[in-house]
């Protein structure tokens, strides 16, 4: 049974929105080992950063209005790694800088217009990570069934989202969630619960 890494690059404008990941994760109907890792606020070198994103199963790249470091370092070293890298952003104008950035990659984009989409397309995005062929994270048989379920009703909610482009928002932890990376574990319940079934 492997953790689940996952890496949250975000431009300056975007910090805050690395706690709805965070969030979106720790509120999925399953409890699975996982890191959460970042650049730390202070910097770090190359070699380091390398290593915190050679090993991702996932890399969530958040743009808002702008480019900024290290968000654009973090893209160039996971596409040179050939990471799995999710490209989220926000709507509207931006700058000169960001425009550029966003026609490295002209389709493939998922536009968000607030935290509730954002939590609902990172959830949805997780279940299918977790939902691995090969069962790497340990799932149980009923731990499918309740990711399969939630990911049909993320799935509707995700196609509604037309109807009514701007639900309602979800909070945001004022020091964007996880800092300067973090592990959720879960709570050792696995063998006990494969027992049961």
């Amino acid at each position: 049974m492997e953790p689940l890494r996952l890496f949250i690059s975000a431009t300056r404008d975007q910090e805050d929105n690395r706690a709805v990941i965070a969030r979106a994760l720790a509120n999925l109907p399953v409890r699975v080992g996982a890191e959460l890792r970042r650049t730390p606020v202070e910097g770090v070198k190359y070699d380091d950063l390398y290593e915190r994103i050679a090993t991702v199963d996932r890399l969530y790249f958040l743009l808002g209005r702008d480019i900024t470091a290290p968000a654009g370092a973090e893209w160039d070293l996971a596409w040179k790694l050939e990471r799995s890298l999710l490209p989220l952003r926000t709507p509207g104008p931006r700058s000169p800088a960001g425009e550029k950035f966003l026609r490295l990659l002209p389709m493939g984009w998922i536009t968000f217009h607030n935290t509730t989409e954002l939590d609902r397309i990172i959830r949805a995005d997780l279940i299918d990570l977790l939902l691995h062929p090969e069962n790497r994270y340990g799932l149980t048989l009923l731990e499918h069934e309740r990711l399969r379920v939630l990911r049909r009703q993320l799935s509707d909610q995700l196609r509604a989202r037309t109807a009514s482009p701007y639900p309602e928002e979800a909070p945001v932890l004022p020091d964007g969630g996880i800092g300067g990376g973090g592990a959720l574990l879960d709570d050792g319940r696995r063998a006990a619960e494969w027992e049961e079934e």
